[in-house]
Order: C-alpha cells, then structure tokens, then sequence
C-alpha cells in the first residue's frame, strides 16, 4: 500500500515540474546476494517498480532522479536460509550518451521496508534481524533504446563499505568490513511517460 501510495504521488508531481524535465516509469526484476553472509551468487529475485524524472543538461549528457521499490536480499534453495529485504530507493544520477548506448552513474539511499532472516525453521529471532533503517550504496549500469519511448537498463550496485546494513556480530570489523552489504544486479525497463 506505502509502496502504490509513493508511485501515485511521483507521478501525480510530474505535471508540475514543467517542460524541462521528463518521466519515465520503471519495471524490472533485481538479483542479489550479500556480502558477508557466507553465500555466493546472485540467487535472490525481486521486483524494481518505480518511476523517474530526468533533465537534459546538453546534448548527450541528462540528470536522473528515480524512486522506486526494489527486493535485496540473499538465499541458499540447499538449506532454506535467505535473507529477505524491501526498500524504497531513491538514487541520483548522470547519463551520458554515446553511440546509442546510455551510460549510467549515481548514487543511492535506501530505507528499509522489511527485513528479515529465515532458515528451515522460518524467521529468526529478533537480533539476527536487526538491520540498519538504511542502504547507502553506489551505482554503474548501462542502457538501450528497444523503441521510441522504451528503453532497457542493466545497472550493478553496492552498498558503500563505510555504511553496512548488517555490523558483524560483537561489532568486529577488519578494515573496510565492517559488516554486510548488498550487491545487486537489476535488469529494467523504462518507459517514457512523455516525448523527448
């Protein structure tokens, strides 16, 4: 419901922000896995359901302001375990192109829904649990045109070591570990709500 409730309200503010700047909605799926958990891979699935506004800044160079759900997390299918994460996701951005491709960098800031840790035997106490409220993380990704108005985005981000959304239990840390962090792989879609 906070979720749908956000969307709406993005995308009800686009039409006051004038000619100079342009929407799109977002849909994809991410994949991802967390650092310092004692898994590999990108073997939890989720959702990426937005929207975005942008503004050219020249030709081939544009701003980019995006919120958005998304799904983090990690998960081992071999003994139930799996970490299960939602977040509203706000990240900014620069994009320049070349030669028909988009490319991408900005930063992230996260707020957590939910979250939580399973195993065979469903949720784990509350310690095991206790994540940080936020998610500061880095992004890198690139994009195409498939038609006039939709384009597909492939983007890799990370939580940015100083801030993990997990400390190590006792609080140890080694240099930049300093607890857990989340990786993801995010495949989307973004359709422009208006000519360019």
């Amino acid at each position: 419901m906070k979720v749908g409730l956000i969307f709406i309200s993005l995308l009800l503010s686009l039409n006051v922000l004038g000619q100079s700047f342009k929407a799109n909605a977002i849909a994809g799926i991410s994949t991802s896995q967390v650092s310092s958990d004692n898994l590999g891979g990108f073997n939890k699935f989720g959702l990426k359901l937005g929207a975005s506004v942008f503004h050219k800044v020249n030709s081939g160079t544009r701003a980019e302001y995006a919120m958005y759900y998304i799904d983090k997390g990690s998960r081992d299918s071999e003994n139930f375990f799996k970490i299960d994460l939602s977040y509203i996701e706000s990240s900014w951005s620069l994009q320049k192109s070349s030669k028909g491709i988009i490319y991408e960098a900005g930063l992230l800031f996260a707020v957590l829904i939910d979250g939580a840790t399973y195993d065979r035997n469903g949720k784990f106490d509350t310690q095991n649990s206790d994540f940080s409220k936020y998610d500061i993380g880095a992004t890198i990704g690139a994009g195409v045109k498939l038609k006039s108005k939709v384009f597909m985005f492939w983007e890799i981000s990370n939580t940015i070591p100083l801030f993990p959304i997990q400390e190590h239990p006792n609080g140890i840390s080694v240099g930049l570990n300093k607890g857990k962090y989340n990786s993801i792989f995010s495949i989307s879609l973004r359709y422009l709500l208006s000519d360019e």
